[in-house]
């Protein structure tokens, strides 16, 4: 059999397992998306309704012949108009009052034929809940002899804002669900005409004008995946394989000037501070990242230092990261001392950390006569290793920006001073979190050893606890984006060299 051949059966068999494999939860989720919708429009005209029913006239329905009462009239004719409004039929929607002998009753229907008010009805377990929690409340699909039925329950008030009633809306889902298997109908003829029209046009297809750009498209990906972003896919098919190949070239490009923007955030070269050494790295798991590390100087003897992490990679901690870098260049020049300045920072990224995002930073003022002054707020990795006490890590003064939590009487900030000799190392958790293939962490314990290692200078360190890391990991790829920060308090002499 030759290898079109092979490949055309290959490839129906595949078409056959997608076309079953996207119908079967396709029609799952069509399912559950009609319910989710019905269920939520009779909620709406449920809640709706109930608000617009006067829970004192409502108290006064409670016998046959009530239904002659100016109370019943009116609150029946809301409910017709309602019903009108939205399309129900009139045993769709009606009232029930709890009785003196515990059970649920009938209250105001729309019908035109003679009421049953008082009539006993079933207590289910949505009007229960709808009665102890005074909320609207939905059901499942549920099936009885006449079909399978949703049905939404709201409380009725009284103005004293006690629970006097129950609205009910109820509606058949056979119509919904026949617009639903008409389109599944249609999306199962569309993929056997589509199989169909492969098997005839397959071998053409498949070994002439789609293996080929597909594979080309397929290496584009793994370059991206590699973050390989001078990587150019070449297919000149004048189709959309050619367009899918451009719209790659031109994502690579985007990706590279967001890689190169990113990167610019970063200082090029960390400044010279009078009894200090620094160096620092940050490697992005994706062409973008989270991670922020600095150094900037204040004046002729403070140099501000800060790591921060933002709760995930890629480019939207990026963004975050941007505005966060700006926002402390900014602040950073009003002389607030570090805590403050971090409690400044906080309210002006809050509105920026939507959806649980929040930021671990260490934000601290190197002093020229060694003093170091920082504030932590909730980041970790962060060390320090001095002649009289070794290697401690730097407790968090505050939890991280975005978690709002008072801080009534906390330290916002802690002094220690720098004798040469002392280290200060700093860095995400990308780096101690790092996982090998058995998924072991590289842990604390290696940081300790390096910050204690005075024979290494600070970039030392910081190319050794790359090559570690990377070591440790391989050949898993980087999960989280790693970002290192080392300082060495030294002579000033040896600092001006």
């Amino acid at each position: 059999m030759r290898l079109s051949t092979k490949l055309l059966v290959i490839s129906e068999l595949v078409l056959l397992v997608l076309a079953f494999a996207l119908l079967v939860p396709t029609r799952s989720g069509m399912r559950e998306q009609v319910t989710v919708d019905l269920q939520n429009q009779l909620a709406a005209i449920a809640s709706t309704a109930a608000l617009h029913l006067d829970g004192g006239l409502h108290q006064r329905v409670v016998e046959t012949q009530d239904a002659n009462d100016p109370a019943f009239l009116q609150l029946r004719d809301q409910l017709r108009a309602i019903r009108d409004v939205n399309g129900l039929a009139s045993d769709h929607i009606y009232t029930f009052y709890f009785g003196s002998d515990g059970l649920l009753h009938f209250g105001v229907m729309p019908h035109e034929g003679d009421p049953f008010i008082g009539d006993v009805y079933e207590l289910k377990s949505h009007h229960q809940e709808a009665l102890s929690s005074g909320q609207v409340t939905v059901t499942g699909l549920y099936e009885d002899v006449n079909g399978e039925w949703i049905s939404a329950a709201a409380p009725i008030y009284s103005s004293a804002g006690q629970v006097v009633g129950l609205l009910e809306v109820t509606q058949p889902s056979e119509a919904y669900f026949a617009r639903y298997n008409q389109l599944l109908l249609v999306n199962t003829l569309i993929a056997v005409v589509g199989i169909a029209i492969s098997s005839l046009l397959g071998y053409l297809v498949l070994n002439k004008i789609v293996i080929r750009p597909v594979d080309k498209i397929h290496k584009g990906l793994e370059a991206l995946g590699e973050h390989n972003f001078n990587h150019r896919v070449d297919i000149r098919t004048r189709d959309e394989f050619q367009e899918l190949g451009e719209a790659l070239n031109v994502m690579a490009d985007q990706l590279n000037v967001a890689r190169s923007i990113q990167a610019g955030f970063f200082p090029e070269e960390l400044p010279a501070c009078r009894g200090y050494r620094m160096a620092g790295a940050s490697e992005p798991c994706d062409a973008t990242g989270g991670d922020y590390y600095d150094a900037f100087k204040l004046d002729d003897q403070r140099t501000v230092v800060v790591m921060a992490d933002v709760t995930g990679h890629g480019l939207g901690p990026s963004l975050i990261m941007a505005t966060c870098r700006s926002a402390l260049h900014a602040l950073a020049r009003t002389g607030l001392e570090p805590g403050e300045l971090i409690q400044r920072l906080e309210d002006h990224l809050t509105p920026d950390l939507t959806e649980g995002r929040f930021i671990t930073m260490i934000l601290g003022v190197l002093d020229d006569d060694g003093t170091f002054t920082y504030a932590n707020a909730g980041h970790a990795p962060a060390m320090i290793r001095t002649a009289n006490h070794g290697v401690t890590h730097l407790d968090s003064h505050r939890p991280p920006l975005g978690v709002i939590i008072p801080l009534d009487g906390e330290e916002l900030q802690s002094s220690v001073h720098l004798h040469p000799g002392d280290r200060v190392l700093l860095t995400s958790d990308g780096v101690n979190e790092a996982q090998n293939p058995a998924n072991k962490q590289f842990g604390f314990a290696p940081l300790e050893r390096l910050i204690d290692n005075l024979e290494m200078a600070c970039d030392q360190v910081v190319s050794t606890l790359r090559r570690d890391v990377g070591t440790h990991r391989h050949p898993r790829p980087a999960d989280d984006d790693l970002t290192i920060l080392c300082i060495d308090r030294v002579g000033v002499a040896v600092a001006m060299d």
